[in-house]
């Protein structure tokens, strides 16, 4: 970015999703878990991000560099891959929201005058909800939490790099 005098964090983990409609929730509940794992945690910024993706004005000027966390239309459920941003197009056909983050991102940035930060997302692949439920499933609350466990071990290394483990499947393979 252009304008460092903003940049509070290191890193940035935002939790994108809807809570209400099950697995959609993935992305939220690994952020609510990593906030409880560590509310003192300075140089890491958690955030959910629900409803307006224009709420990225006021976050992206907070950090270097994002991880994405979200659900993602694919099957089987409770897979983690990483999602390459040479792979994301306008309109991002996998994300179930009325976002796309590419482009979002990619606006807000051109009106601030300012370079993108690094980021990346990081998914959970989940059935497409058909009905509202708060809750995850198995497949996707175990996925969750294995994605706070490889979150948690980089916070604690403060390695604040936003590319995906190896062991995540990449998006094409969905």
């Amino acid at each position: 970015m252009t304008a460092d005098k903003h940049i509070a964090y290191h890193l940035g983990i935002i939790g994108v999703g809807n809570t209400l409609a099950g697995d959609d929730g993935a992305g939220n509940t690994v952020v609510s878990m990593l906030k409880e794992k560590y509310p003192d945690r300075r140089e890491i910024f958690l955030h959910n991000l629900e409803a307006d993706p224009l709420e990225l004005w006021d976050i992206l000027p907070s950090a270097k560099r994002f991880i994405f966390v979200d659900a993602v239309a694919g099957k089987p459920a409770g897979r983690m891959l990483a999602v390459k941003k040479s792979e994301m197009r306008r309109a991002w056909a996998p994300s179930l929201h009325n976002m796309d983050l590419p482009t979002v991102i990619k606006q807000l940035c051109r009106l601030r005058e300012e370079d993108e930060p690094e980021w990346n997302i990081w998914g959970i692949t989940i059935d497409i909800p058909d009905r509202l439920y708060e809750g995850l499933s198995a497949a996707v609350s175990e996925a969750v939490e294995n994605m706070v466990d490889i979150l948690s071990g980089r916070i604690e290394l403060e390695d604040y790099s936003i590319e995906a483990p190896i062991s995540f499947e990449q998006l094409e393979n969905i």
